[in-house]
């Protein structure tokens, strides 16, 4: 068994048994990028380019230096990571000491002492989900054996960050719609002491909240909380 082979079923290994629900959506990216140095070696340092409030950022590296660097195709919206997004194919810059497409990032990486880059889509169900980017500081660092490595770690790196995306999705829209429930059923029980207090109608006594509401600049949920409190004192 070749040393890549052997480095990249290990990688993989980890991840196939990685449960995304044991960390946060960071922590299980951070992961992703540690095993991709598990897998390519020769990669100093590892950044996943995401979409971030809308927009391509470095949402997650091993290093400080690498969203320096992807600074520079952030704000010329040209170079590999943003192309391999955009694309779906994987784009590779053998050289950086070496003029050619995207001269503002390979200058930047030549700056930091990156002196080769690969850059991987990360597609699952037929969507780029982002960008898998190694950096190494040594010229031509990776052969076309690495790169087929590089690419079947990203096939399923996507697959981890389309589950963990998923989950912590449905995990905060559940503990949304919980809130939601905790919320209406305080503020039902403000209506039922207002009710009790000044013989107003339901209609009345939400009127009653809203207006007390904006008037002392408080959301409803905590103006309600208030009331009940109070009234749970008197007793």
């Amino acid at each position: 068994m070749s040393e890549n082979l052997s480095l990249l079923q290990e990688a993989l290994a980890a991840l196939t048994h990685y449960f995304v629900g044991d960390d946060t959506l960071g922590a299980s990216l951070h992961r992703v990028a540690e095993l991709a140095m598990t897998a390519l070696p020769q990669s100093e340092h590892v950044g996943i380019t995401l979409l971030v409030n809308g927009k391509p950022k470095t949402a997650v590296f091993t290093d400080p230096e690498v969203p320096e660097m992807d600074q520079a195709q952030y704000r010329t919206g040209d170079g590999p990571c943003l192309d391999a997004f955009r694309t779906g194919e994987r784009r590779q810059i053998k050289s950086t000491l070496e003029r050619g497409r995207w001269q503002a990032f390979r200058d930047a990486a030549a700056e930091h002492g990156v002196r080769s880059t690969v850059s991987i889509p990360l597609i699952a169900t037929e969507r780029s989900l982002g960008a898998l980017n190694l950096y190494a500081t040594s010229v031509d660092a990776y052969s076309d054996d690495d790169l087929t490595t590089a690419s079947t770690f990203a096939a399923q790196a996507a697959f981890v960050l389309a589950n963990a995306q998923a989950y912590w999705d449905a995990r905060d829209l559940s503990e949304n719609l919980q809130q939601a429930m905790v919320s209406r059923a305080t503020i039902e029980q403000a209506k039922g002491i207002i009710i009790a207090s000044s013989g107003s109608t339901p209609e009345q006594a939400m009127k009653l909240l809203i207006e007390q509401s904006q008037h002392e600049n408080v959301k409803l949920r905590d103006l309600a909380a208030q009331i009940v409190a109070n009234a749970v004192r008197e007793r």
